[in-house]
């Protein structure tokens, strides 16, 4: 099925474009999205075409920040309904964990997890669930940059995380990083990530409205049911937040989800799904995604994959791909121009 996104995320497209002295309405078009769709604030487009769509922008028109740029233009509000859940909240923290349970309204193609194995420094994990598209670096920037808006209207304008995280080596400087988030800044992360403070994810929030949030809550929760449907998305967020630790195992899956592993096992093969298999295949597409990183080290890319050693990472790779890493990484980034 085809991940969709509200054209709402493409608030500040045309702004930035114009800038850069770029023709919007061309690129919209070349990406088959009609541009008078984006007026429609409740509409939905494939979140491949946004994604290539940023991505392409930036390439033409020579601007390796296009996603942060166009963050500036964005914040919390384009999330629309639940907007207002998040708004209602008790405290910055319950209104962040919302958006992660409802952000399939918005697009089921983006991958939002609440890390709170560190209760000092909790992290919103950001990504992307979109199967053999390697060049998404704009888009996560985008989201990056909405996720630290959300946090300064949450929080307050003077709203500083502890740290921000990065996947990948960016062309950027760090200091272009530091300048639009106001903090620290890694890159190379096993994940990318909005590190907060303890205090900031207490922060009660001024605008609470208990009655007007239960009934939100109540009705997204019906609308866009939680269930056993959605047990192979929760399995996929946690391996991806345990593979770079090694302790991607079925009963610490199980366990992080409050279920014994038979449990876990019979409500996947329900799906038609196992274990096993979905962890190759996250595997399988980290694997395109981190070689299209033209700087990232094998070992790093092994490490971040879960793998002890880089020669059982060299041979999932022939499994995979029928070669070896360094030849994927050449053939992805033979492809990469030529796109």
């Amino acid at each position: 099925m085809t991940a969709l996104i509200r054209t709402s995320s493409f608030t500040g497209f045309r702004e930035v474009a114009s800038q850069l002295g770029g023709d919007a309405d061309a690129l919209l078009e070349r990406f088959r999205i009609r541009p008078g769709l984006l007026l429609e604030e409740d509409a939905r487009v494939p979140l491949r075409s946004l994604v290539g769509l940023l991505e392409c922008a930036a390439r033409e028109l020579d601007c390796a920040d296009f996603g942060l740029r166009m963050s500036e233009y964005q914040d919390l509000h384009v999330l629309g309904p639940v907007a207002v859940i998040a708004r209602t909240s008790a405290t910055a923290g319950e209104a962040l964990a919302q958006i992660v349970r409802f952000i399939g309204y918005h697009s089921p193609g983006i991958r939002l997890d609440l890390d709170l194995s560190e209760p000092q420094t909790p992290r919103l994990l950001v990504g992307m669930g979109i199967a053999g598209l390697q060049q998404q670096r704009q888009m996560v920037e985008l989201a990056m940059g909405v996720a630290h808006n959300t946090m300064k209207l949450l929080y307050g304008s003077h709203f500083a995380a502890h740290a921000v995280q990065l996947c990948g080596i960016s062309p950027l400087p760090l200091a272009r990083y530091r300048r639009h988030f106001n903090t620290v800044v890694y890159t190379g992360q096993p994940h990318n990530a909005l590190v907060l403070r303890a205090e900031q994810f207490n922060q009660p929030i001024a605008q609470q409205d208990p009655a007007l949030h239960r009934a939100l809550v109540q009705y997204f929760s019906q609308v866009h049911q939680q269930g056993a449907t959605d047990v192979v998305a929760q399995v996929e967020r946690l391996v991806l937040r345990m593979l770079p630790i090694q302790r991607c195992r079925l009963p610490l899956i199980a366990e992080q989800l409050g279920l014994h592993e038979r449990v876990l096992q019979r409500r996947l093969a329900e799906q038609g799904r196992r274990f096993e298999e979905l962890v190759e295949a996250i595997r399988r597409e980290r694997t395109e995604h981190y070689l299209a990183e033209p700087h990232m080290p094998m070992a790093q890319i092994a490490g971040l994959l879960g793998y002890s050693e880089q020669s059982v990472f060299n041979r999932a790779c022939q499994r995979w791909f029928a070669m070896a890493p360094r030849a994927k990484r050449r053939q992805l980034l033979e492809q990469s121009t030529l796109d």
